[in-house]
């Protein structure tokens, strides 16, 4: 008698919190699209570094030979183009980025340029439309193109740097393959018969790339 008994309280859920937790499901579910293609970018990305050839066997300086004739050359290049190609896509892309680096007004353009994919693609998830008509992913990407190539190659000199870093790192490409002779080391690997864009396809299961 007279005696307080104490009962467990039972959980009690904040007022609003259904609310809390549907806002936090949207946000998740929209940032998500943006934030997945950036995981897969980065991991392709990895991906394909992992594949490049040391430096040691591209500034191996007792492998340089002057080829005896063109089919020696073109026999090289073949083979260390399909050996090297990681390297040398590398390469491109490093030769292409100081390029851009060095010009701003072709930065800038570039930019906003790959801003504008990204916010149609990725960011955007709503459908464009034109008045009240629905944009197909046909059409989109045809217009998405065609403004890229009209404000990349005829509203700026970006095309023309472009071009040029492409030649100049073609020009070394071309030059470090054919003066490289390919020995019996990597022979069979050059000869792999995946293809030069074999690189871009995704990991086997259990198999990764590494670089000595």
């Amino acid at each position: 008698r007279g005696e307080i008994i104490a009962t467990a309280p039972a959980s009690v859920r904040p007022r609003g919190s259904p609310k809390v937790a549907a806002m936090t499901e949207v946000n998740t579910t929209s940032s998500s699209p943006l934030v997945g293609a950036i995981g897969k970018i980065k991991e392709s990305a990895m991906h394909v570094f992992s594949q490049r050839k040391p430096m040691s066997e591209i500034l191996d300086r007792t492998a340089y030979q002057r080829p005896a004739s063109f089919s020696e050359a073109t026999g090289r290049m073949s083979k260390n183009m399909n050996y090297f190609k990681i390297n040398y896509v590398l390469f491109t892309a490093a030769v292409l980025a100081a390029f851009i680096l060095y010009n701003p007004t072709s930065l800038i353009i570039l930019s906003l340029v790959g801003a504008a994919w990204t916010y149609v693609y990725l960011v955007r998830t709503e459908p464009l439309k034109i008045g009240e008509r629905p944009v197909s992913e046909r059409e989109k990407l045809l217009g998405m193109s065609g403004a890229s190539l009209l404000a990349v190659f005829f509203m700026s000199s970006a095309g023309s740097i472009i071009f040029q870093a492409f030649g100049v790192a073609l020009l070394c490409i071309g030059a470090h393959s054919a003066a490289r002779v390919p020995d019996d080391l990597f022979i069979d690997d050059a000869n792999g018969e995946g293809g030069f864009f074999s690189f871009l396809q995704p990991p086997r299961p259990g198999i990764t790339g590494s670089v000595a």
